[in-house]
Order: C-alpha cells, then sequence, then structure tokens
C-alpha cells in the first residue's frame, strides 16, 4: 500500500516509518516538510500522493504547556486534524490517529477499555479528544489508536530523561501516585503494521500490558542500565505543582484487539527491554 506518516521526524513516527517499511511504500513527512496546521499545504500533498492510508503521528504533546499554549495546542491537535480527516475522507484514505490515555479522567481504578467514556482534564487530553471526534465526524474510514506513556530510542522522553540524570549522578526524585502502561514505540509500530494489515477500523487501546507508576518506571530503568547506587525516591504529583492536572490511574486494556485474532502487546517489562537491546544496537551499527 501507499502510506504517508505525518511526524516522521519523531520518536514514534521514525519507528512507523521504518517498520511499515517492510511491507508497504511509505513517505514520511517532518514537521518541516509538511506543516500539517497548513490546509493548503495538506491538501496538496493529499491530492498528488493519493495515499491509500495516512499514519498521523504530528501532534502538540506538551501537556503542561498546553495549559497556557491553548490556541496553539487546539490548531496543532483538533483544526489540522479535521483538515487531514476531511482530505481522507473525501479521497477514500484510510486515517490511523494517534491518540492518548489522558483522554480518560483517572478516577478508574482498574483502568479504561475502548467502551469507557472519555473525559480528559487537562487542554492537552481535550484537544486530542477533540481530535478523536474530527476523524470520527470526518473519515469514515478510520482507526484510533489511544496510546500510553511512549517511550523510543530516538528523541527526548521519560527514559531518555531518567538515564541523563542517573548519569550526573543523581539523586532521582520521581513521582509515584499515577499508574499507566509505558509503552515502547517500537512496538507500537508493530501493532499498526498488524492492525493496518487487518484493515481494521474504529478505537482500539494499543499500549503495552500490565501497570505501574512512574517511579516503579524508574526503578526499573536503573536497573536495566546497572545504576545500581543511585538515590530513588518517591514523591507526589502534588508536589510537582505543574501547571497541567494528571489522571492518577491512565492504564488501558484493549476488549477489541483479542477480537481480531491479535495477541495484545506485551508486558511493559518486555517492552523496556527491548528498548535497551535496540539502543544498543543502534549504538553499535
Amino acid at each position: 500500500m501507499n502510506i504517508l506518516v505525518t511526524g516522521a521526524g519523531g520518536q514514534l513516527g521514525r519507528d512507523v516509518v521504518r517498520v511499515l517499511r517492510a511491507h508497504h511504500e511509505v513517505k514520511g513527512y517532518t514537521r518541516a516538510q509538511w506543516d500539517v496546521t497548513d490546509e493548503a499545504i495538506t491538501w496538496k500533498i493529499m491530492t498528488i500522493t493519493r495515499p491509500d492510508v495516512v499514519v498521523h503521528c504530528a501532534a502538540y504533546t506538551d501537556v503542561d504547556r498546553s495549559q497556557t499554549d491553548t490556541v496553539e495546542a487546539h490548531r496543532v491537535n483538533g483544526r489540522a486534524t479535521r483538515q487531514l480527516a476531511s482530505a481522507c475522507g473525501i479521497l477514500g484514505a484510510r486515517l490511523v490517529y494517534i491518540s492518548t490515555d489522558y483522554v480518560f479522567d483517572g478516577t478508574k481504578k482498574d483502568g479504561y477499555t475502548e467502551l469507557d467514556r472519555p473525559r480528559p482534564i487537562n487542554v492537552y487530553g481535550r484537544t486530542k479528544r477533540l481530535g478523536e471526534r474530527w476523524v470520527q465526524r470526518c473519515c469514515p474510514r478510520h482507526m484510533i489508536l489511544r496510546t500510553s506513556w511512549l517511550y523510543g530510542t530516538h528523541g527526548r522522553n521519560f527514559v531518555s530523561a531518567i538515564l541523563s540524570k542517573a548519569k550526573e549522578g543523581g539523586p532521582l526524585h520521581v513521582v509515584n501516585d499515577q499508574r499507566g502502561c509505558p509503552t515502547y514505540t517500537g512496538h507500537l509500530a508493530q501493532m499498526i503494521d498488524r492492525l493496518i494489515h487487518l484493515q481494521a477500523q474504529g478505537i482500539f487501546h494499543t499500549a503495552h500490558t500490565g501497570s505501574c507508576t512512574w517511579y516503579q518506571l524508574a526503578a526499573a530503568i536503573l536497573q536495566h542500565a546497572g545504576y545500581t547506587d543511585i538515590d530513588l525516591h518517591p514523591i507526589s504529583t502534588a508536589s510537582l505543582g505543574r501547571p497541567a492536572p494528571r489522571p492518577a490511574v491512565s492504564v488501558l486494556h484493549s476488549e477489541r484487539i483479542p477480537k481480531l485474532g491479535l495477541p495484545l502487546m506485551p508486558d511493559w517489562r518486555e517492552g523496556l527491554a527491548a528498548y535497551f537491546r535496540d539502543r544498543q544496537e543502534g549504538e553499535e551499527a
């Protein structure tokens, strides 16, 4: 298939391009190559390339900055998604929209399935939920993939930040009252490939199984990296005083993926181990 990937310079976009190229003709566009907020450029690229599938990885993902930069967050996650979804709907392309666990409020202690009602509590979550609704309204052939706590071998993320601070010697103070599903972008890209192959449609939760807190994730990262002498301390979310509220529980469960005959994504610990293997291979290459 002819597949376009927006946000191809980001940590997920790079892995999506790499994985999909094994089976399809893929063109990845970085932000400099395709500003998704420019409607004229979106229509030009779409009408020239006539893709079968568009994987929309481009997004405004700074959760705290979204609280004050609301206009830009809505412009990228809302309006730009509407423009792309409209183009896909008119041209008959399938749209894969990457969404987030932050569309939920975090009050359901055992986590959320695709059947649970979204109720975002911060601007980032609200703009991503708005993007979901535009996709549903404008593009009949769509997949909405909600994922959680993404990290990859490219770019900055929680894992790279912990490793950087550990290299400085610590100590580390990490939140221990938020629970989610850390998800490795390499594994998520493989799931996207499988779902595209099956021509799946609708909403799917695509995160690693199992769950942990940020503190527990940090402990696992330090263990993998061999930093056994770093002082790691649990703290509360409130103690950070961040602008954007976070859901206390944003664990994602999928009821729909097994119904397609696909296995669930592996446990988050397996994803972290794969990250370190791929990171080492990249450094040795």
